[in-house]
């Protein structure tokens, strides 16, 4: 992402912002796994030391859980940033904040619908 937002911007911008994005994911990184570890224990102890952190793997680290994916509760997830790309990609194609806002706003709304409608299943 801040690769993507850095090429909009100048050369010195563009290396504060990956490089400032790049000092923040890693800090959230390191938060994140601190609480997963004071939760989990030993249990994510293990898993930490078994897959990688920043890099995917291209082959099993852990056993399978034996849990089925739920794709379309996955995909309902990220509906946000595919609107976020449609707006950005009309915005590109029409030159019209009209369209930018219009595509946004809807992805935000079916998001918040999408969002509740998991909540109550679960």
């Amino acid at each position: 992402m801040a690769i993507g937002l850095g090429s909009m911007m100048s050369r010195t911008g563009f290396f504060v912002a990956v490089i400032a994005m790049a000092v923040f994911c890693y800090r959230l990184i390191l938060r994140e796994e601190s609480d997963l570890h004071a939760t989990h224990g030993d249990s994510f102890e293990r898993f930490r030391k078994a897959v990688p952190r920043l890099w995917p793997a291209f082959s099993p680290r852990i056993p399978s859980s034996g849990r089925q994916p739920n794709w379309a509760d996955g995909l309902k997830a990220e509906f946000w940033y595919w609107g976020i790309a449609a707006s950005v990609g009309a915005f590109a194609v029409t030159l019209s904040f009209r369209a930018f806002f219009v595509i946004l706003a809807a992805s935000i709304l079916l998001f918040r619908i999408s969002s509740s409608v998991l909540e109550k299943k679960s």
